[in-house]
């Protein structure tokens, strides 16, 4: 398996806006296929499913799990049933993004719409098809493990890691390692109040309007010259901003895809 970097970056105008001494940036985002958190799980996935030509996924609309996914496995046929959040313009543009890729065919509709479909196929098909947890959730995973491994190492044990939870995986995979890490809440709130009280070190059950998390990330790109999504990375800064008396070193793992214009 493929030896992914781990790239940390050190952002002193995030610290000041935060009111800390130091950030330190974990950029996920820029690993390889379109980056996203789950870039590093998705390698050790993809080896596994040798002979497999159709994977389907449960996820959101636009899901950064089918994005990566496609551009790792370029030969397989992606079927993304994708369930609306909310996500304005970064959720239409995922949504666009997605149709434009060869191999994924995207449908959009309600949860429950999506989640009888997803179903409805899973006993139809046959041999050749690989239907993924649903939110594309993989586990923790040996690189992931290792990516946080070396983060601490580099960093100490003296920072805090704050992670974007959709899945929950990244979360549990540092928690294992460190009790410094707070996981933010980011799904719709249904899901929100389920992942609060069945993951350990989990916040944020009530998070700001999307329009007032877009203006967050507008102030971060004034800031970094970085426009990450209003979604997931919104809330997280957005609940950053809001909590006085944070610890005095962050780490924020950038959990996004990249070079999404929304």
């Amino acid at each position: 398996m493929t030896k992914l970097k781990t790239q940390i970056e050190f952002d002193t105008n995030l610290a000041r806006w935060l009111n800390v001494q130091e950030v330190a940036l974990v950029r996920e985002d820029l690993l390889p296929d379109g980056g996203g958190k789950k870039r590093r799980a998705l390698e050790h996935f993809a080896q596994e499913l040798e002979g497999v030509k159709h994977i389907h996924l449960l996820s959101y609309a636009g899901s950064h799990t089918a994005f990566t996914l496609a551009k790792l496995l370029p030969e397989v046929m992606i079927y993304l049933y994708g369930t609306h959040y909310g996500g304005g313009s970064y959720e239409k543009a995922m949504v666009s993004q997605l149709n434009t890729s060869k191999n994924i065919i995207q449908k959009v509709g309600t949860f429950w719409a999506m989640s009888l479909e997803f179903n409805r196929q899973k006993r139809r098909s046959g041999s050749g098809h690989h239907f993924m947890r649903i939110g594309g959730s993989l586990g923790t995973d040996m690189s992931t493990q290792s990516a946080v491994k070396e983060t601490i190492g580099m960093l100490g044990e003296e920072f805090h890691h704050v992670v974007a939870v959709a899945s929950g995986d990244l979360i549990t995979t540092i928690s294992k390692q460190t009790p410094e890490v707070t996981g933010v809440l980011t799904q719709p709130l249904a899901i929100r109040i389920l992942k609060y009280f069945r993951l350990n070190k989990a916040s944020g059950i009530w998070k700001p309007l999307l329009r007032n998390r877009i203006h967050t990330i507008r102030e971060v790109n004034e800031m970094t010259g970085q426009t990450w999504d209003p979604v997931f990375m919104g809330t997280l800064f957005s609940y950053l901003k809001t909590k006085k008396n944070l610890p005095p070193k962050l780490c924020i793992w950038i959990t996004c895809p990249t070079g999404i214009d929304w």
